[in-house]
Order: structure tokens, then sequence, then C-alpha cells
């Protein structure tokens, strides 16, 4: 036989396990997510990007690239030349909206009630308040709890699992610039907040400094120049300008064309026997 103070034991306990229930915790659920991966001052980086699900490859920043979300941390890894970054970001789950939550307490309560409704009446036919009677009372109080906790946790289970949808990586290329000697230029990448600013494409080279005297002076280049194209090939950071000067035979010229002041104009940089 169930006494008063034995009833009211489990009652407790059925409170405590019941608003553990509801707290509980969850990893929600792992989606494909495009993640946009930067380095501002060392454009053109290749980066690996890993978590438990998988590993996945930037060929070159800034640009965007589709990983399989985890509760686990996305661990970047950035390399250009010789130069090596990393950069770790942790995934979140967005909260409980609460829906079903309360959908779960008016089931759990309703369903309670009806029981508490009827061991009433039979208690009250009887004349006494039985143990069981009791304990079905008890459970009309926690039922909503229970409820809602077995809603919210059928809820959490379908969250989807999120990282930063923008991850900048601190790796600098030497001040940031790099460095076309065999014209005398001097440029660096454009980050994105600066190339929306100055409304040219992603990854535009701006000119740093032209040395005196050098092809790039003859041409007319100057610094603040924001170079576009280089006969004919969009340029999509310093490290692409470079690559492009360096496989210029002494005799070749450039074209080069350049935003200034808004206007983008022309300019032609002479092979090096015509300085």
């Amino acid at each position: 036989m169930f006494g008063p103070a034995s009833t009211l034991r489990r009652v407790a306990c059925v409170a405590a396990l019941l608003a553990n229930l509801q707290g509980c915790e969850t990893t929600g659920q792992s989606v494909q997510q495009s993640i946009w991966i930067e380095t501002p001052d060392c454009a053109s980086a290749s980066c690996e990007l890993r978590n438990d699900r998988g590993q996945w490859t930037l060929e070159r920043t800034p640009g965007s690239v589709t990983v399989t979300t985890s509760s686990a941390p996305l661990e970047v890894a950035c390399r250009a030349g010789e130069l090596r970054s990393r950069a770790s970001a942790p995934s979140t789950v967005p909260p409980v909206r609460g829906g079903a939550a309360a959908v779960g307490g008016l089931v759990g309560a309703g369903a309670a009630g009806g029981a508490t409704a009827a061991a009433t009446a039979g208690a009250a036919a009887i004349g006494m308040a039985t143990p069981a009677a009791l304990i079905i009372v008890a459970a009309a109080v926690f039922g909503g709890l229970a409820g809602a906790g077995i809603g919210t946790g059928v809820e959490a289970a379908t969250r989807a699992i999120a990282y930063p949808e923008r991850i900048t990586v601190p790796l600098r290329c030497g001040s940031g610039a790099d460095s076309a000697p065999r014209i005398g230029v001097t440029v660096r990448g454009l980050s994105d907040d600066e190339a929306r600013r100055a409304q040219v494409p992603p990854g535009s080279a701006l000119v740093v400094s032209v040395a005196e005297g050098s092809r790039a002076a003859a041409a007319g280049l100057r610094a603040g120049d924001l170079v576009l194209r280089v006969n004919d090939v969009p340029i999509d950071g310093a490290a692409r300008l470079e690559t492009l000067v360096r496989a210029l035979p002494p005799d070749g010229s450039l074209s080069v064309q350049v935003q200034r002041d808004n206007t983008a104009i022309t300019l032609r940089v002479p092979p090096e026997a015509a300085r």
C-alpha cells in the first residue's frame, strides 16, 4: 500500500523527471550549407575545410564552398605560397520556436485531465481519496510539462545545424601587397567591401605604388588605379596579375584596363626594350 508521504515522494520524482525531459538538448540535423571564405589581406589563397562529416577544398579565395554541417566546429586552413593560417568556426542550432512545446503541453494536460476527472469521480463514489487517485491527480499537474518536453524534443530534432555564412581567415601576404617588379608596380587585392564600394568585380587589384621610371610609369599607371583586366584576362586578385606579368616575355607588352575616377581606361605597358 502507498501512504500519502510515499505517494508525494513519487510525485516529486515524476516532476523532476519531466522537468529534465523538457530541458534536454539536441545536436540538431546536419544539412548542406554554402559558406563564403575570404582572406582579405592575401587574396587568391587556397583553403581546406574539415569537420567530422568530411573535407572540402576551395581553390581560390574569395569564394564559396558547400559543406555538410555538424555539431563539431568547421576547421579552415588556408595557404598562399609558404604562408599558412587557420580559423575555426563553431556551429549553432536555432532555438526552438515553442509551437511544438505548446501543442504538446495542451495534449499532455488534456490527456492527464481526462484521467483525473475519471479518478475524481471514482474517488467521490467510494468517498475516499485513494493513492491511485492522488497519483493521477498529480499527473494532471505535470501532464502539461511532460507534453511540452516531448513536443520540444520532436521539434529540436528537426532544427538545422548551421555555420557562419562568412568566414574570414587572417592570412597576410607580407604587408598585404604583391609586387610585379618586371613592370614596376605594387598592387594588393580588394576586400569584398572595398570592391562593392568601388563598384568593381570582387578580386580587382588596387595599385599601391608605381616605381619612378618603370614600365608601369611609362604606361601611365598611378597609385589608386583599380586593375580590372590584363591582356583581356579578368583580374581576380593580386596573385593573378603577378602571374601574368611573370609570364610576359622581355619583348612583350601588356594591355591593362583600369578604373580611375569611376571611368574605365585602357593603358599599354611597353616592352622592356622600349622603356
